[in-house]
């Protein structure tokens, strides 16, 4: 068993000693941070302090870690005995005989680790009896990129997914619990339980995640160190529950004493802060279909659920607070000190008729425990008579605790593990199942995914293409409309129609002017010796078996040919000549 002894150094930080079989294995001054992971590596299971407030004070991080751990550890306040606080130095002088003035934080925190094995100090509550299970996304999802809102959803989902299968099993396993529902922009982004059981408990059921896109996160509520609970006061509780809880707290006279609006109260968080005033005998709510979370606080408090038989309109609010004069800061302080100061009123004659009839014979706390037996139901009548005897002295507080049947021997403990042992083996099969189906799913949805965007990416492509031939297209429509244009309005001075049949396959020797739809240029018609055109370059329009053909372009190429027929007949004529002459000599 580890035994880590920790103090305060001047600088903030914590001398710390690690004792582990009767010896101090390792000491030295470390950050609250750097304590942590002392934890992890030996396993410790008492932590041995001189004030616990220090703790809270300054090792914030331990105090989270202490709730995270899977197993507990015992916190003892070593200082602390039944006769009360004593200082270290008077302690390590009783049992060690070291007479000291004033111990340096290193040794404090050795001496503290030996008292602790020793058996001395008291163990010390760090935790409430709640357990909270947070189920978070792990990724930005910041505005930017075109998968965003497909992301968003996928982990809304996830995060659906997995707080419905927590809150199945939670279900089975009977465990106490509340919800709570972060959104963001419409979307999920974080589920909280608040399980009313320890960890060890709660982790029997559910354990820790962490994936690429979403976590849970399991860990004890640390105590909440607020005000002192007040005793025997009797109080209405007016409750608007939501992500944002509104409360309001009157007294059995109708004087309210406060109103407060928080975000992600729990019921335990509730009866934590109501107990400062003192005890709820009435629940109530605005609404004439109680919430769930209305129901079971009225049950976990022992209080009478009280609920308007219509719906309270927000005229009606108003005009209570008008009456209160009351400045609530919220909706939700509003709505809640509406429910209450409702539920007064509906006992207010009652009540006014105890003190009438009762005030001169009744203390003040028989006439508020008479009034809160009339709530119960009983009759003016009765309630008076029980108030009139001696009343037991007790006080009423308010316990969260998980009861498991208590074991008689080791035989049955060992029982006792081994079914949760298979219990939890038989939840973790389910999961495996359920984690294998969901892995194929989403794997085939990550192939569909991809197949849609090469897909997408294709018809994108084929798009653009398409976009491009249609302009090229609507651009040559537009310079066939001017051709067509200017066709018609030439027609028969400078265009005239020919009929593929009014062509010639030119050979030589052909007339003026002939159409050879054989030749492709004028040189082709000078090699051949003929005075045709090639029909391609005199053609202006092409429909069909017709051409419009271009007669000035008829000409011009006519003029060309014969000129260079005539200066080929020159040449020819030069090399005769040159010939006859060579052959004379």
């Amino acid at each position: 068993m580890a035994i880590l002894g920790i103090d305060v150094t001047p600088g903030g930080s914590f001398a710390y000693a690690v004792l582990e079989g009767g010896s101090v294995v390792e000491k030295g001054v470390l950050d609250a941070r750097g304590l942590a992971h002392l934890f992890k590596r030996y396993k410790v299971e008492i932590l041995a302090v001189d004030n616990v407030g220090e703790l809270f004070q300054y090792g914030r991080p331990v105090v989270r870690l202490l709730g995270k751990l899977p197993y507990t550890v015992d916190v003892v306040e070593v200082t602390r005995g039944p006769e009360g606080y004593r200082k270290v130095e008077d302690l390590v002088r009783e049992r060690f005989a070291v007479v000291r003035g004033r111990l340096e934080p290193l040794e404090t925190a050795e001496y503290l680790a030996v008292l602790a094995n020793m058996g001395t100090g008291t163990s010390v509550k760090l935790f409430e009896e709640e357990t909270v299970i947070l189920i978070y996304r792990r990724i930005s999802t910041a505005p930017g990129g075109m998968s965003r809102n497909r992301f968003m959803r996928n982990v809304t989902h996830r995060i659906k997914s997995l707080a419905s299968k927590i809150e199945a099993k939670l279900k089975e396993a009977r465990l106490d619990y509340d919800l709570f529902i972060r959104e963001e922009s419409g979307e999920v982004a974080s589920a909280k339980f608040v399980v009313y059981a320890k960890r060890e408990v709660v982790r029997r059921y559910v354990k820790p995640m962490r994936s690429i896109d979403v976590a849970i996160a399991i860990y004890s509520a640390p105590v909440k160190r607020g005000g002192v609970a007040a005793r025997g006061r009797l109080l209405i509780l007016g409750v608007d529950p939501g992500v944002v809880t509104g409360l309001a707290i009157l007294t059995l006279d109708g004087e309210v004493l406060d109103t407060v609006a928080r975000r992600g109260f729990s019921r335990g968080d509730v009866m934590r802060y109501v107990q400062q005033w003192g005890t709820p005998v009435i629940v109530a709510t605005d609404v004439a279909d109680p919430p769930e979370f209305v129901k079971r606080l009225a049950a976990m408090s022992g209080a009478v659920l009280y609920t308007p038989s219509r719906d309270l309109s927000s005229e009606e609010k108003t005009q209570i607070l008008d009456k209160l004069k009351w400045q609530a800061k919220t909706s939700h302080e509003r709505d809640a000190l509406a429910a209450a100061y409702r539920a007064y009123m509906e006992y207010k004659p009652k009540f006014e008729k105890i003190e009438k009839e009762f005030g001169d014979i009744l203390k003040s706390d028989q006439l508020e425990d008479a009034k809160a037996l009339v709530i119960r139901g009983y009759s003016i009548a009765q309630a008076v008579s029980e108030a009139l005897k001696r009343r037991e002295e007790k006080e009423t507080k308010v316990v969260y605790v998980t009861v498991e049947k208590p074991c008689a021997a080791r035989d049955e403990t060992l029982n006792t593990r081994i079914k949760a042992l298979e219990y939890e083996n038989q939840q973790l099969q389910k999961e495996l199942d359920a984690l294998r189906r969901e892995y194929a799913q989403l794997r085939r949805y990550v192939e569909d995914e991809r197949w849609r965007d090469a897909k997408y990416r294709e018809m994108q492509n084929r798009l653009e293409m398409l976009t491009g031939e249609l302009a090229k297209k609507e651009a040559e429509i537009e310079q066939l409309k001017k051709t067509f244009i200017e066709i018609l309005t030439n027609y028969g001075s400078r265009y005239r129609l020919v009929h593929i049949s009014e062509t010639a396959e030119c050979r030589g020797d052909e007339p003026v002017g002939t159409i050879c739809r054989n030749l492709q240029t004028v040189e082709e018609a000078v090699a051949r010796k003929t005075l045709g055109v090639p029909l391609r370059q005199v053609t202006k329009l092409e429909i069909g078996e017709f051409y419009v053909v271009d007669l000035d372009a008829l000409r011009e190429l006519v003029n060309q040919i014969r000129q260079k027929l005539d200066e080929k007949k020159e040449i020819d004529l030069r090399k005769l000549v040159e010939q006859y002459r060579r052959g004379l000599a």
